[in-house]
């Protein structure tokens, strides 16, 4: 009987042309919402580049530190010309700002005329971030917007990534350097230990020899202090001799005139002897005064050797002095005897007058001598003076010195030791930094450049962004199809429930003939989603048999809205698409619905219907789909029987305005 409810609804579909054609026309509509919105969504991103979108350069370019012309600018958008993931037109920015007014461009990318001078100062003391202007107009496309900043954002990482690895190639390339400059220094810090190591020793033999210069400049200055003093002493005894040196010219200038006299005549010989005895008396005392008095000066070493560095012959000195006391001896003899017995007067006159004229013949001569000495004396001390004031000047910058030296031993000591420390610590500094070749160099840049690389591991994966919609539109369509058979597919049969009074097969055979037709519009929608599409299927055979199971468990739902509500089931049907379009999660994770929705989610049909496509289009696990499966199946077996509970209804009461036909699926 359920065949024979199905042969007749369908004859009764295709019965005139106009049902045939109506009939025909339902069953196209989920193929063509589902093809013609698969198609035109199949692969968007492979055809950015129709997307028209507006790139300016103002850039002006800067140049580093090191003197090298860069237009960062200028290269991003020769590489965006080149690369043309988007329409790509370089315009002035008046024409950007008026063709994104006009919806010439969907969008526009600024390169500003500072954007190479910003980010060239990263190297500087004033860094500046740079500025990449983009302008939008949400009037073109809201998703040309997002689309848009995604551009950017790429820009942005490859601008950032190219500076980075620049920047940790001249970091790693210095770092080099360093590496080198600390080898030398090394190698230099070894050569200054090994001299401070010298320079100590000789700074101690320094430190030692100067304290011996300083005790022998102390001895020295002891010595030339006692030299200034004998030589002052020497001074004036000299000035003393030289002052009664003076009368002993005058004195021997009367006893050569006495002694005269007393040989010219015997009248005068007796007052001429007294004269001569005084005059050779006082002449003697001078001469061993004199002579006293010099050997006393000549006989002090210190006065000796003044006279020895003033080239004075103390020896003729005391000569002169010698004979000079001699002949005044012999004057006084004479005298005294001329005095004391004038027979010997004529002969003792001669001898006086001969040696008074020899004595004042050397008179002068001792004079002078006496003076010279006095002057040189003099001077001899003034330079005593100045040498023990030297001496004693030398004795304390040798002290000094002895001082300065020790500190400079102990300091060149310290030197030593922190020479041999910087060694040993550049040698660490050396071994720590570990050397590089320049391919190295570059790859560790690259690295440092962009440090993580995103290794994605797809457990299932879908074809493209068609693929990846097709699982939502799928099963939008199976249901949009069993909606539109339920316009012209009559729930029941009202006569087959009035005349045979079977409720379970009148049901079931209402249910079964949009279930026949619906599973002819899946099979002919996955036909045209892998074959006119070419949108591959990890397991099309479940596929498919899944996608059958969903049209008549779609079926079954919309059969129980109809049999128990009528025309109002009808519409409710058209609500139930409405709320699973937006809670059955085809295109964002359902888990971003607000709670309410969320909730929604669980329970509606289409959701499980979406995930299971899902897992059996892209491979999933068996588990996950099972529990797609079996929500669904409750759905299917609750709404049968509600259908049949309804229709036994229906079978026990009927009135005449049920028997008139329906608007819908009369």
């Amino acid at each position: 009987m359920i065949f024979a409810l199905v042969r007749t609804e369908l004859a009764r579909l295709t019965s005139s042309r106009m049902g045939l054609l109506s009939l025909v026309a339902l069953m196209t509509v989920p193929l063509v919402y589902g093809g013609l919105y698969l198609w035109g969504n199949q692969d968007p991103y492979s055809r950015l580049d129709q997307i028209p979108a507006a790139l300016v350069v103002n850039d002006t370019g800067a140049t580093t530190d090191d003197g090298e012309a860069v237009n960062y600018g200028r290269d991003a958008a020769s590489e965006l010309l080149r690369t043309k993931d988007f329409g790509w037109v370089e315009v002035t920015e008046a024409e950007a700002k008026a063709g994104i007014t006009a919806g010439t461009y969907d969008f526009g990318l600024v390169f500003p005329s500072n954007f190479s001078e910003n980010l060239a100062s990263a190297g500087g003391d004033d860094p500046t971030a740079a500025d990449l202007e983009l302008t939008t107009s949400d009037t073109n496309s809201y998703l040309s917007t997002t689309l848009a900043q995604r551009a950017a954002e790429a820009v942005r990482v490859k601008v950032a990534a190219q500076l980075g690895e620049e920047a940790a190639t001249t970091l790693l390339d210095s770092i080099d350097a360093v590496r080198a400059g600390l080898i030398d220094a090394a190698d230099g810090s070894a050569q200054l230990a090994d001299g401070a190591t010298t320079a100590a020793a000789g700074a101690a033999t320094l430190a030692t020899g100067a304290a011996s210069a300083a005790t022998g400049a102390a001895s020295l200055s002891t010595g030339t202090a006692s030299l200034s003093s004998g030589a002052t002493k020497l001074s004036a005894g000299l000035a003393q001799l030289d002052t009664q040196a003076a009368a002993l010219p005058t004195g021997t200038a009367s006893l050569a005139s006495g002694a005269a006299s007393v040989a010219g005549g015997d009248a005068q010989a007796a007052t001429g002897a007294s004269q001569v005895a005084a005059g050779a008396t006082q002449t003697g005392q001078l001469s061993q005064a004199a002579r006293t008095s010099v050997a006393t000066a000549f006989a002090d070493p210190a006065v000796a050797a003044a006279l020895t560095l003033s080239n004075i012959d103390a020896a003729a000195i005391l000569a002169q002095l010698d004979r000079t006391t001699a002949a005044a001896g012999a004057t006084s003899t004479g005298a005294t005897a001329l005095s004391s017995s004038l027979g010997t007067l004529a002969a003792g006159a001669n001898q006086v007058s001969s040696g008074a004229a020899t004595l004042n013949s050397q008179a002068p001569a001792l004079a002078a001598a006496v003076h010279s000495a006095a002057t040189g004396s003099s001077t001899l001390a003034s330079g005593a003076k100045s040498a023990a004031s030297g001496a004693s000047d030398l004795a304390s910058g040798t002290a000094q010195l002895s001082t300065g030296a020790s500190d400079l031993s102990t300091g060149v000591a310290s030197l030593s030791t922190g020479a041999t420390e910087l060694s040993t610590s550049l040698a660490d500094a050396v071994g720590k930094i570990p050397g590089s070749t320049e391919a190295e160099r570059t790859k560790a840049a690259a690295a440092i450049a962009d440090p993580v690389l995103v290794k994605q591991t797809a457990l299932t994966e879908a074809q493209n962004y068609g693929a990846g919609l097709a699982p939502f539109f799928i099963s939008l369509a199976a249901w949009i199809g069993m909606y539109a058979l339920f316009l012209l597919v009559r729930p029941l049969s009202r006569r087959a429930l009035t005349a045979v009074r079977r409720p379970v097969r009148t049901a079931l055979a209402g249910w079964l003939t949009p279930a026949l037709l619906g599973v002819l519009q899946v099979v002919a929608l996955f036909a045209i989603v892998t074959v006119g599409l070419g949108m591959d299927s990890a397991n099309p055979l479940a596929l498919l048999g899944f996608l059958a199971f969903i049209s008549i468990t779609f079926a079954s739902i919309i059969l129980a809205l109809n049999i128990w509500l009528g025309s109002v089931g009808q519409f409710i049907g058209l609500l139930l698409m409405v709320v699973q379009l937006v809670t059955a999660g085809g295109t964002f994770p359902w888990q971003t619905l607000p709670a309410p929705l969320a909730f929604v989610h669980q329970l509606l049909p289409m959701s499980h219907a979406v995930e299971g496509v899902r897992q059996l289009m892209y491979g999933g696990s068996t588990a996950a789909f099972t529990a797609t499966f079996w929500p669904l199946a409750v759905w299917l077996v609750v709404c049968l029987g509600l259908s049949v509970l309804g229709a036994r209804k229906q079978g026990r009461f009927r009135t005449l305005r049920e028997l008139r036909p329906s608007p819908i699926g009369a």
